[in-house]
């Protein structure tokens, strides 16, 4: 059966995964990407039909303009995420604002503007990236964290809003995977970092892209308003 599936912050190295990992030969995928489209055409031959569509979530206007080109979708999978660290009387306000826009208004405009086309199909599953981050404090990063636990909160929420009508809300919350700036201070603090992962490794992106294709499977389709952390036991130290 072909799917319509529309995937956010697509061209990250986590959102890339994602979308090889959902791809089947019938899809349509719907890819948002900010920047930078190249990473993106490797997509191109694994499914039906892949559009690029480009914006900036930083801005509302950004957030307006997707939202504009979209109307339905089967699954959509929120994984647009800006993370600007730094203790909350240093960040500029305007960090602030891109950070909300990106991480909270995004999700909540995109998902408010496909709920009716799974209502009426009475079948959909929306999957939000949130982050382990959510649940464990880490200096710097008050603002990003309250953003992910803002999705926890807004995913629970929706499962009970919309469980009814046959339509499926997960977070999955990865913990430290090998990429973006964990790889940057693996570099120089490589032990420390393993040290607080009861594994002793850093995840990968295609770990994390295995349990979002799991979660809008037809074998997770008992599990709704869950947050599953794919974080290798994040567990060690505060």
């Amino acid at each position: 059966m072909s799917r319509i599936i529309i995937i956010t912050g697509a061209s990250s190295e986590l959102g890339l995964s994602i979308s090889k990992a959902l791809a089947r030969p019938d899809d349509t995928l719907i890819l948002h990407y900010n920047r930078n489209p190249r990473p993106l055409e490797s997509i191109k031959g694994l499914c039906r039909q892949v559009i690029f569509l480009q914006s900036d979530f930083s801005t509302p206007k950004g957030i307006d303009l997707f939202c504009s080109k979209i109307n339905e979708a089967d699954i959509l999978i929120n994984a647009a995420a800006l993370t600007i660290t730094g203790l909350l009387p240093t960040l500029r306000e305007e960090s602030i604002e891109r950070m909300l826009n990106v991480n909270i208004m995004a999700a909540v405009r995109v998902t408010q503007r496909l709920l009716p086309s799974m209502v009426a199909k009475r079948k959909g599953c929306i999957v939000n990236i949130s982050s382990v981050a959510a649940a464990r404090g880490n200096r710097g990063q008050s603002v990003y964290a309250g953003t992910k636990g803002f999705l926890n909160a807004f995913t629970r929420s929706l499962a009970a809003e919309f469980g009814r009508k046959g339509i499926r809300v997960n977070c999955v919350a990865p913990g430290p995977i090998e990429t973006g700036s964990l790889k940057k201070l693996k570099a120089y603090a490589n032990k420390e970092l393993l040290a607080s992962v009861s594994l002793n490794r850093l995840g990968s992106v295609e770990e994390v892209a295995a349990t979002v294709r799991f979660i809008v499977s037809d074998e997770a389709s008992f599990i709704n308003g869950q947050v599953l952390q794919v974080d290798g036991g994040f567990m060690i130290g505060v």
